[in-house]
């Protein structure tokens, strides 16, 4: 009895018998104005049902290798003029996704299409004076997607259809109200990294998903030698980091019309005081005014410090390091949540391309690119139809690098502290002056009330 394929053996089958015609059409097998084999011939030769080959055969004329001539078949379309995309991205996106080699591998499918990197700095350099995206598509993380979604400028964005093999949860990140308008690539949890050499060095068990803070803070005094060595630090002021115990409070802040509720006596205060004693336990946390993300790695990576906040996406950056260290979810107050980062590619409305800007994100997002920035990055692939597994390759990875598969359900984002993005800012100057001691809890609350209400020129917001 003939077994059914598997989706996935079905996809694979189809990428396959695409990836050849096209090919073959790439390399003169089959001439503009020639005709593919039959669809009786092609079942024959992949295997594969008529339906099938019919799927595969509609994809490439999707893709203008062929055009459907009724009662002659399947004809290779004429040769196409060269297109070029204009692609905008910040730095950090070029290394998390591989990109260049990545884009050469688009431009071998595609031979007629070449894809060029226009390297921005910050949001603002998405857009120009008038406010429109001067390129055909862009690459954002969710932060600066909020960031612009707040400015009123999803609009300069093409809507698009939702891919359902890719985790549903990073999707929802590139949501709005108007549909999709960033396909996801990749992503990551906030995850706690540990130095494994120092817990066995003292004879400690390694953090697992059961660790509250006061558990993590227990084990940093002891990693602690109270010279030249610290259990924990990370990088405060990151918005990828303080906003963790926030979003772990199980609340947001609330209004009551124009004025921000009194947080007297909420858990999102008590997180913020949990902060504070975490960065003041001189036993286990360092006084150290770090720059940067960077900053923290490097002790890291120099075993100053045994314990550490980052992301899989991060990681990327610990590339030349010999250092053997672990990951573990990140440890909570009242249940598991982190803050989820993600990185999504977009198309502009003012695309002249929009045919061909719609092939790169589809390649971006196919299983030959997605196994491609799994083997050479830490990167999570948003898609969630790759086998399960990590490709051989020559950098380290962490032992529990398959764990972001069973925190899914605790992502969260700074959207759901019910702040717009403008006041992030706003809220995180007034707990650096908690933090630093320079004023108590009642005056946090009452600046807090001050500075966030809207009649003192903050925007409230429906996300």
């Amino acid at each position: 009895m003939r077994h059914r394929p598997t989706k996935e053996q079905f996809n694979r089958q189809l990428e396959q018998m695409v990836l050849e015609l096209r090919s073959e059409i790439i390399n003169g097998q089959y001439a503009p104005g020639d005709c593919l084999p039959s669809e009786k011939a092609l079942v024959t030769r992949f295997g594969m049902s008529n339906n099938s080959i019919r799927t595969g055969l509609e994809q490439l004329v999707r893709e203008g290798w062929i055009e459907k001539i009724p009662r002659v078949g399947n004809r290779v379309a004429a040769g196409r003029p060269p297109v070029k995309l204009k692609l905008l991205c910040n730095l950090i996106a070029i290394r998390n996704l591989n990109l260049r080699p990545l884009l050469d591998m688009f431009h071998r499918k595609y031979p007629w299409i070449t894809a060029e990197i226009a390297q921005v700095t910050g949001i603002d350099g998405f857009f120009d004076q008038a406010g429109h995206i001067p390129g055909d598509l862009i690459l954002l993380e969710n932060n600066q997607y909020w960031q612009m979604a707040n400015r009123g400028l999803e609009h300069e964005l093409e809507k698009l259809e939702e891919k359902p093999e890719l985790y549903p949860q990073v999707t929802k990140l590139f949501v709005t109200k108007d549909g999709l308008l960033l396909q996801p690539l990749i992503f990551s949890p906030i995850v706690l990294c540990y130095n494994r050499a120092h817990f066995r060095e003292c004879g400690l068990l390694e953090p697992d998903g059961s660790w509250t803070w006061d558990d993590l803070m227990r084990h940093a005094e002891k990693l602690s030698d109270g010279k030249s060595r610290y259990g924990f630090c990370f990088h405060i002021p990151s918005d990828n980091r303080w906003p963790v115990f926030l979003l772990q409070s199980m609340e947001r802040f609330e209004w009551d019309g124009a004025e921000l509720k009194n947080l007297r006596g909420s858990k999102l205060l008590e997180s913020m005081k949990i902060c504070k004693r975490i960065i003041h336990n001189r036993k286990a946390f360092p006084l150290y005014l770090s720059e940067s993300n960077d900053d923290i790695d490097r002790m890291f990576m120099e075993g100053k410090v045994s314990m550490t906040l980052n992301s899989y996406i991060g990681l990327n950056g610990w590339s030349d390091s010999d250092i053997e260290y672990d990951i573990s979810p990140v440890p909570f107050i009242h249940e598991l949540r982190t803050l989820a980062i993600a990185l999504g590619a977009g198309i502009s409305r003012n695309t002249r391309h929009k045919e061909e800007a719609m092939l790169l994100i589809d390649y971006l997002t196919s299983t030959e690119a997605q196994s491609f920035i799994r083997s050479c990055t830490m990167s999570v692939p948003s898609l969630g139809t790759l086998t399960i597994g990590v490709e051989e390759s020559g950098i380290y990875r962490p032992s529990r690098y398959m764990m972001y598969r069973e925190v899914m359900a605790s992502l969260r984002t700074l959207a759901e502290l019910n702040l717009p993005h403008v006041q992030v800012r706003t809220l995180y100057a007034q707990l650096k002056a908690y933090w630093a001691d320079l004023i108590d809890e009642d005056e946090l609350c009452d600046r807090l009330m001050q500075v966030l209400s809207r009649k003192s020129g903050g925007e409230l917001t429906g996300q």
